[in-house]
């Protein structure tokens, strides 16, 4: 995943081994060039109807502050439709209670539980907008596979019925999130996101698991 993460462009362009284990790794949005970048997920409606991996970019501080993915069947599994719920939920303090995103970056205006680090009006949501051929990511043992999938893990992939491949790039894209989450400076890191659990990868079914693991 470093390699790949490198590969798009998503890694700082000056010197790595200037930064610490504290330091955000993921280049700035505005750092866009030839070798890729982040772009905003705005009003265009091809853009808004995609899925994947996102991240929350804070333009008052300069700062990345939360990963995140969106994906699935149906209208709501798209980046506009997530926007959009991110965008009411940090009006609410019920949502606030339930998700630390909302209670530190509250909308404008509204009543707020805590002390906040900023406005969800300030942030904008970004992705990267290439759209490569998938077959590297989906393939396996051939020369340009750039994962490798083991018999367990695709027993357990095809256990859920379906497209293969789009349950294949919903694990990556879960992946692609958590490394995404790594980057973040860890002080601004306000991402609390529940994980592989959720594509039911959490699960041990050949063996026990011993004492002292």
């Amino acid at each position: 995943m470093a390699a790949a993460i490198c590969v798009f462009g998503h890694i700082v362009v000056d010197d790595i081994s200037t930064y610490g284990i504290d330091d955000c790794l993921l280049r700035m949005p505005m750092q866009q060039d030839d070798d890729g970048g982040f772009c905003l997920i705005d009003g265009d409606d091809h853009v808004g109807s995609l899925q994947g991996c996102y991240l929350y970019f804070d333009w008052i501080k300069y700062r990345w502050i939360r990963s995140g993915k969106t994906s699935g069947d149906g209208n709501k599994a798209c980046f506009r439709e997530r926007g959009d719920t991110h965008k009411k939920n940090a009006k609410s303090v019920d949502e606030m209670k339930a998700h630390r995103f909302y209670a530190l970056y509250p909308a404008r205006d509204v009543e707020t539980i805590g002390v906040r680090k900023g406005y969800f009006d300030d942030l904008s949501m970004l992705f990267d907008p290439r759209a490569p051929d998938v077959s590297n990511l989906c393939s396996n043992g051939e020369i340009g596979s750039l994962f490798v999938w083991s018999e367990e893990v695709m027993r357990e992939l095809k256990s859920k019925g379906g497209e293969l491949q789009k349950i294949q790039l919903d694990a990556i894209s879960y992946l692609w999130e958590l490394c995404y989450d790594l980057l973040l400076a860890e002080s601004h890191n306000v991402s609390a996101s529940p994980g592989f659990e959720s594509l039911g990868l959490r699960v041990n079914r050949t063996r026990k698991r011993k004492s002292y693991e």
